[in-house]
């Protein structure tokens, strides 16, 4: 009897394991594990493999563009200069919003802000022509064919009849020393908009040449020595006679900088002129077209954009660029052109006011791209300035 009663309790223990591991997914038959896999030692290595060339061709690119880039634009610029130099100082919007340099207009609570161009007075007049030389153009277009590697921009009109001509004459290209000219006129309107304030600005004013402003390039005053006073007049003068890029840069600096310059083309609607670079742009990204060029030029006579009294000075200082061996070239001894040239590996070009013998007055801009130094440049240069002059003296 109390060995049934044992069997009955061991027999109610084992029932109530079972209920118990099935109520809990733990009973279960012998299963017999499942095969491993065999591992592909093979396919691991050559993942390995593909991975490391991919992360050092990676890090061979960024060591080779991007961090040259980032020394240069960014470390010596903002951080090893400023170690070195304790005078530079450095305007870190420069860096974070580069494109401000040429995409504003305006300036207002410290923000540099895009806005249109003003319809004032004070705008540059536009050319505007009556009509075409229509078989001068065809006549160029000709003689442009024995050019097949270099692209002409042109531009002529002539006072008298207000008749002219345009050669892919909006077409924005480097400006090299020609945007000289813009500069000028910015410095003779900055002299005549503070004549009447409290801090007036002169050509009789003085600025000291510092090592800061020597340059490599044109002119003469890189090779002269530091701590020397020049008035404004002087420097304006060798900027264009003898193109000098040191004197420019003084300049550039006086009316406020390159900002200060973009700032000016943009409020006068000149949309294709402005600058990137101090001089020199050997990379020719300052930038002009023919037909603002030669709007600058026709508003010497604008007295609502030019004072009057300036206009005799700016004409003087274009009367006198030394440099007479492209437009001026094949003309006539008695020809006076009032002009300004811009040489550059990529561009080559000539921009001015021609007075013939015949009492005619036009304007010209020949600005030609091309490649690197290729002297044929030159030869259609003179070849289309002499076969306009011919076409405009001889016309009735």
């Amino acid at each position: 009897m109390v060995l049934s009663n044992q069997i009955k309790k061991r027999e109610i223990k084992k029932h109530n394991y079972e209920k118990f591991n099935e109520r809990n997914h733990l009973y279960c038959d012998y299963v017999k594990p499942s095969p491993k896999k065999p591992k592909r030692l093979k396919n691991k290595r050559k993942g390995n493999f593909l991975t490391r060339l991919c992360f050092l061709l990676i890090l061979s690119l960024y060591g080779y563009y991007v961090c040259p880039y980032l020394y240069f634009e960014y470390l010596k610029p903002i951080f090893l200069n400023r170690f070195f130099n304790r005078n530079i100082k450095i305007n870190i919007n420069n860096y974070t919003y580069p494109t401000r340099r040429y995409l504003h207009n305006s300036f207002l609570l410290d923000r540099y802000l895009i806005v249109s161009g003003n319809n004032n007075s004070k705008e540059i007049r536009n050319i505007k022509m009556t009509g075409e030389f229509t078989d001068l153009k065809n006549q160029l277009e000709e003689m442009f064919k024995k050019y097949p590697n270099l692209q002409p921009s042109v531009f002529v009109w002539e006072y008298s009849t207000g008749m002219g001509l345009e050669i892919n004459a909006d077409k924005q290209i480097s400006s090299a020393s020609i945007i000289k000219i813009p500069i000028l006129f910015k410095l003779i309107r900055l002299i005549d908009e503070t004549s009447k304030s409290s801090n007036p600005i002169s050509l009789t004013d003085k600025m000291t040449f510092t090592e800061e402003f020597r340059t490599e390039g044109s002119g003469n005053l890189q090779r002269t020595k530091a701590d020397v006073d020049y008035t404004l007049d002087y420097l304006a003068n060798i900027m264009i006679s003898d193109s000098d890029n040191s004197a420019t840069n003084m300049l550039l600096y006086k009316i406020g900088g390159i900002d200060a310059f973009n700032r000016f083309t943009r409020n006068v609607s000149l949309k294709d002129t402005s600058m990137t670079n101090w001089l020199p742009d050997i990379e020719g990204l300052n930038k002009t077209s023919a037909r603002e060029v030669s709007n600058i030029l026709f508003n010497i006579d604008n007295p609502n954009f030019i004072n009057p009294k300036y206009k005799n000075t700016i004409k003087e200082y274009l009367a006198g660029t030394k440099n007479t061996h492209l437009l001026k070239e094949k003309l006539p001894d008695d020809v006076m052109i009032l002009h300004k040239t811009g040489n550059i590996g990529k561009m080559l070009g000539d921009s001015g006011i021609v007075y013939t013998g015949n009492s005619k007055k036009y304007i010209i801009t020949i600005m030609v791209e091309r490649p690197h130094n290729n002297q044929s440049a030159k030869t259609l240069i003179q070849d289309a300035s002499l076969l306009i002059y011919n076409y405009i003296n001889l016309m009735k």
